[in-house]
C-alpha cells in the first residue's frame, strides 16, 4: 500500500444530476460514526446540497436557494485549493465535493483542484457510462487514483449492486438515489465502499478538541449539557482558562459550548477547530478590538450585517458579501476586527444566515456580553430557531 505524508482527498466526479449529493451525504453518515478527522469539502460554490438531502423541501424556496449559492469568483479556486491542502495536512480523510461541468471555461480550475486531491470516485448515472468514463479520463489524466465508480439507479430501480471490485478499479456499483437520512437501501454497497475508503485513511495521533460529533442526531434537549459534554467543557474553562471545540455538529452546539465555558470562567479563552484554516485553531475573541492596525484587518466588505425584527426577538442577519460566499483565511485570523453590530432592538437576539462556525461564534460572545437574555440561532433541518440560552 502507498503510504501519504499527507492525508488523502478523494475527489468525487462525475456529470451533473448523477447523484453525488446522495452518495456524498451517505457515506458522510456513515464515515462520521467509523472516523475521527473526517470531512466533506465543497469543491463549489454551491451550498446546497447538504440541505438538501436532510429538507428536501427546500428545493422549491427560491430565497433559501438565493441566500446559500454562490456563484464561481476570482478567488474560489484558491479558497478550495486551500482548503483541500489544509485538510490532507489536519485531517485523517477529505471527500471533495467536484461540481459537474467540465468545458473550456472550467477546464483549468477544475485541473487546479485535481491536482491538490490524491484519488477519485466516480458517480455516473446507469444510463449514462459515457459521461462517467469522461470524467474517469480526466481524473487519470491528472495522475489520480480510481477508487472506484458508483452508478446511480432510480429510486424504483433495481436493487443496489456490486458489479466488480479489483484493485486496480476499484469498487463499482450501483446505488438508489432519493435516499433518505438513516436510509439503508444502499447499505449493500456502501459498507465495502465505506471499508475501501477507511483503509486509505491516515490515523491522527489524537483528536485536539472536545469533540462535539455524537452518532445521533442533535436535539434541543442536548443543549444544557452539551450533549453530556458541560462538565468536560466546565473543568478546561475553570482549569487551564483554554477550551478547543470541534467535530462534526449544528451551529447551535457549538454555541452550546461557548456558553458552557464562559459560563465556567468569562475569561476563558474558546477556539473553534477548523481543519480548513491555515492555523487550524480559530480563537473566538472576547471583545471586538476598538482600535485596529493593518496587521488586525477583518477583510473589508465581505461580511453584511443586519437587524430585523421576528415576534420578540431581534435577528441579526449575516450576509457574505463575496460571489462565492467564501470568506478568506485572513477573516479567521483576525475575528477581533469583524464589523461592530448596533445595539440590539430586543435582548432576545437569534443569529440567522450563511456563515462559517466561528462567525456565529464571535457575534453569539459580544451579544452575550452585551447583555442578551437569550441567544436562539436558525437550524436548517428543523427550519426554527434553536435557543441555546
Amino acid at each position: 500500500m502507498q503510504l501519504y505524508t499527507e492525508s488523502p482527498c478523494i475527489a468525487v466526479v462525475g456529470p451533473a444530476n448523477a447523484g453525488k449529493t446522495t452518495l456524498l451525504c451517505q457515506l458522510d453518515e456513515r464515515l462520521k460514526r467509523r472516523l475521527d478527522g473526517f470531512m466533506v469539502l465543497k469543491g463549489n460554490p454551491d451550498g446546497t446540497g447538504l440541505y438538501l438531502y436532510h429538507a428536501p423541501e427546500l428545493r422549491n424556496e427560491p430565497e433559501f436557494k438565493k441566500s446559500v449559492k454562490g456563484s464561481w469568483g476570482a478567488a474560489t479556486i484558491e479558497r478550495i485549493c486551500e482548503w483541500i491542502t489544509f485538510g490532507r495536512r489536519n485531517l485523517s480523510l477529505t471527500l471533495l465535493d467536484f461540481g459537474g461541468r467540465h468545458d473550456e471555461d472550467t477546464a483549468a480550475g477544475n485541473a487546479r483542484m485535481l491536482r491538490v486531491c490524491s484519488h477519485y470516485l466516480v458517480v455516473s448515472r446507469n444510463t449514462d457510462l459515457a459521461g462517467g468514463e469522461f470524467w474517469d479520463g480526466v481524473c487519470s489524466g491528472h495522475g489520480l487514483i480510481r477508487v472506484g465508480w458508483m452508478r446511480s439507479l432510480s429510486t424504483d430501480g433495481p436493487p443496489p449492486t456490486i458489479l466488480d471490485q479489483d484493485e486496480e478499479s476499484g469498487l463499482q456499483g450501483t446505488f438508489r438515489v432519493g435516499a433518505r437520512p438513516g436510509d439503508l437501501v444502499n447499505d449493500s454497497v456502501l459498507d465495502p465502499l465505506v471499508e475501501a475508503l477507511l483503509r486509505l485513511a491516515r490515523p491522527l495521533d489524537q483528536i485536539p478538541y472536545v469533540n462535539l460529533w455524537q452518532p445521533v442526531d442533535w436535539r434541543a434537549g442536548d443543549i444544557p449539557d452539551v450533549g453530556g459534554r458541560s462538565t468536560k467543557i466546565a473543568q478546561l474553562a475553570s482549569r487551564t482558562g483554554v477550551v478547543v471545540l470541534g467535530g462534526s455538529a449544528p451551529v447551535w452546539a457549538y454555541l452550546a459550548g461557548l456558553h458552557c465555558a464562559l459560563a465556567a470562567c468569562t475569561n476563558a479563552r474558546v477556539f473553534f477547530f477548523d481543519p480548513k484554516q491555515p492555523e487550524t485553531l480559530v480563537e473566538i475573541p472576547a471583545q471586538p478590538l476598538s482600535s485596529i492596525d493593518s496587521s488586525q484587518a477583518f477583510p473589508p466588505d465581505v461580511l453584511k450585517l443586519s437587524w430585523r425584527n421576528e415576534g420578540p426577538r431581534s435577528v441579526l442577519q449575516f450576509e457574505m458579501a463575496t460571489d462565492d460566499k467564501l470568506l478568506p483565511p485572513a477573516a479567521a485570523q483576525n475575528l477581533a476586527g469583524a464589523p461592530p453590530f448596533a445595539v440590539p432592538p430586543s435582548l432576545d437576539v437569534a443569529l440567522f444566515g450563511k456563515a462559517p462556525l466561528w462567525i456565529y461564534g464571535t457575534y453569539a460572545r459580544w451579544l452575550r456580553a452585551a447583555g442578551a437574555k437569550s441567544l436562539a440561532s436558525w437550524d436548517g433541518r428543523t427550519k426554527d430557531f434553536i435557543r441555546v440560552w
